[in-house]
């Protein structure tokens, strides 16, 4: 039985590129829509999650941490090709913001036609007529831009395996990563895990194909392409292809015993790819963009992200490495569900009984660890999402092999143990965000709040709920390079006894460490004070996290407490202070 399920890159002379999808057989073109389509059902619905709702400068970020939208392409593009903005987003490669507003664009034309949008500009609000509406609306563009993406990831999922062994496990490896718990949620957002993963998890099963059906100049070609634009979307993308492609090299992969060493393939795969990063880099149109970022990302981390002011690296020793590794493997077990790595890890006993070159896609794992974990010294389970593809493959390779063997009155069974402990966690986020705390506090602002009453908080303002164009906010004291800030907890305690607000909101945030209840820009004294009621406030209102599970089970979190955190509303208790 023939392996090669791209036959859209091999090497049939009538045929080539994205036209050969058209050879594949009806079977596999039948499994491919179906996967696409539940996936698209399964994490469109919820693309409408924390949209911003921009009544004020400050409030035009979704609740998605690291979110690209609604209007950093657009910015990005601005910069590109009209006139260059001083503080530029580089904290990633230039494709995506492209792609991004790209699909945006549009719609940006619908509303300069219509009049919507007569002046464009850098500042809120841009021009627009209508700034709620229209941020809320590029937002959910940008998400659906992800949501195929995802859908295309599980499509490349069900082609990896199937490359590696058959229809059955690449069916089963597609619904599994369909199902995987980080997928519904970087699915519904911009981040820029999803659409790094969507072009390496093809590169993936282009590079399956050749590992296990050889080397040819069209899959050499496509797989430069494609490695090219999964770095030009996230640096770290590049960790998974280095050590695989360098397998190409041998000669078990690169030629059948009796013929030639083939170098022209790789060679021009190799070029393909470096022309394809520097056009999807902008370097054609903007290198000093790429060449910043680049700067940025190896020798001045601080200017694209505060992190390391709140997450410092452990030291560099054995005991810290073992630390890490443990906290590695539990990372692993809590975003892919421990049945579903356990399940893979028989898997990949069983590939290694029948080929031992198939521990070749456990190098990622090696190399993810190594760059990401070990040498910044902390650990960000995002970066694991591109690794469900190897966990997930080797997971089906052992339920079909049951199913094979004399045990298949245990394969329904662990299907249904394997895939809801999946489904649980992605039905879990799904009612925390249709839920979300920050919903029920815009409700309770608005009912309670008043002409002149301030409201206060900590933190990034992504956290806050939809306020409405009356309230007046800001961050605690006015405080706008708070990013890092130490030692300011009896200056806001002094504040907030003298002529402090009427309102004090606390929510956690991406500053905020495992298990913090408040902002890392909160001082831990302040926090207690305002608990305790020794500040001069009392908390009025509480909004604890929703979840359809019991606690013993609910989802781990993410990097982020950006679903459903729990918010709490302080209120001064000078009664009618009016402020």
């Amino acid at each position: 039985m023939a392996l090669n399920s791209w036959t859209w890159i091999d090497e049939p002379a009538d045929a080539g590129g994205l036209a050969g999808a058209l050879l594949l057989p009806g079977r596999v073109r039948l499994t491919a829509a179906g996967l696409g389509l539940i996936a698209f059902i399964l994490y469109a619905p919820l693309v409408g999650w924390g949209l911003p709702h921009a009544t004020a400068p400050d409030r035009i970020k979704t609740f998605a941490t690291d979110e690209i939208l609604p209007l950093e392409g657009l910015a990005e593009m601005r910069s590109t090709f009209v006139s260059t903005a001083p503080d530029r987003q580089i904290g990633y490669p230039w494709w995506h913001y492209f792609v991004v507003s790209a699909a945006q664009l549009p719609y940006v034309a619908g509303l300069m036609l219509s009049g919507d949008l007569a002046q464009p500009s850098p500042v809120y609000p841009f021009g627009l007529r209508d700034p709620v509406r229209a941020l809320k609306v590029l937002t959910v563009i940008g998400r659906m831009v992800s949501v195929l993406m995802g859908a295309g990831i599980v499509l490349a999922s069900f082609f990896f395996a199937r490359a590696l062994w058959d229809h059955a496990t690449g069916m089963v490896a597609g619904v599994l990563t369909m199902l995987s718990y980080p997928m519904f949620y970087y699915s519904r957002t911009a981040n820029m895990d999803v659409p790094a993963f969507f072009w390496s998890a093809i590169g993936l099963a282009i590079l399956a194909t050749m590992l296990s059906s050889g080397v040819t100049t069209r899959r050499a070609v496509w797989l430069g392409l494609f490695t090219a634009l999964a770095g030009a979307t996230k640096d770290q993308a590049v960790a998974l292809f280095i050590p695989l492609c360098l397998a190409l090299l041998l000669p078990r992969f690169n030629h059948p015993p009796g013929t030639r060493y083939q170098v022209r393939p790789l060679m021009l795969g190799l070029g393909v790819g470096l022309i394809a990063y520097v056009a999807a880099t902008g370097m054609l149109v903007d290198p000093h963009r790429h060449l910043m970022h680049l700067h940025a990302q190896l020798f001045d981390q601080g200017r694209v992200t505060g992190a390391s002011a709140y997450f410092p690296s452990g030291p560099r020793t054995w005991e810290n490495t073992a630390q890490l590794a443990i906290g590695f493997g539990a990372g692993l077990g809590a975003m892919m569900s421990w049945p579903v790595l356990l399940m893979s890890a028989a898997g990949c006993a069983l590939a290694a009984r029948r080929a031992r070159w198939h521990l070749l896609w456990l190098l990622p794992f090696v190399t993810i660890f190594v760059l990401f974990v070990r040498i910044p010294g902390i650990i960000v389970v995002r970066y694991f999402l591109p690794l469900t593809l190897f966990v997930d493959a080797f997971a089906a390779l052992a339920l079909t092999t049951l199913w094979r063997s004399r045990g298949r009155a245990a394969f329904v069974p662990l299907l249904v143990v394997l895939v809801s402990s999946r489904v649980a966690m992605g039905l879990d986020l799904s009612y925390a965000q249709l839920r979300d705390t920050r919903y029920a506090a815009a409700d309770w602002l608005r009912a309670h709040y008043r002409a002149g009453d301030r409201v206060e908080y900590f933190g990034v303002t992504e956290t806050l709920p939809p306020l409405e164009g009356n309230v007046s906010s800001r961050r605690i004291m006015g405080r706008e390079d708070w990013v890092g800030e130490r030692g300011h907890g009896q200056a806001v305690l002094e504040y907030l006894a003298r002529e402090g607000p009427k309102y004090v909101i606390v929510i956690p945030d991406w500053t905020s460490r495992a298990g913090m209840e408040h902002s890392g820009d909160c001082p831990p004294e302040v926090y207690a004070a305002l608990l305790d009621g020794t500040a001069g406030y009392s908390l009025t209102a509480y909004f604890a996290p929703p979840s359809l599970l019991p606690d013993a089970l609910r989802r781990p979190p993410l990097d982020n407490p950006s679903v459903a955190p729990p918010v709490r509303i302080f209120l001064r208790k000078e009664a009618g202070d009016g402020r």
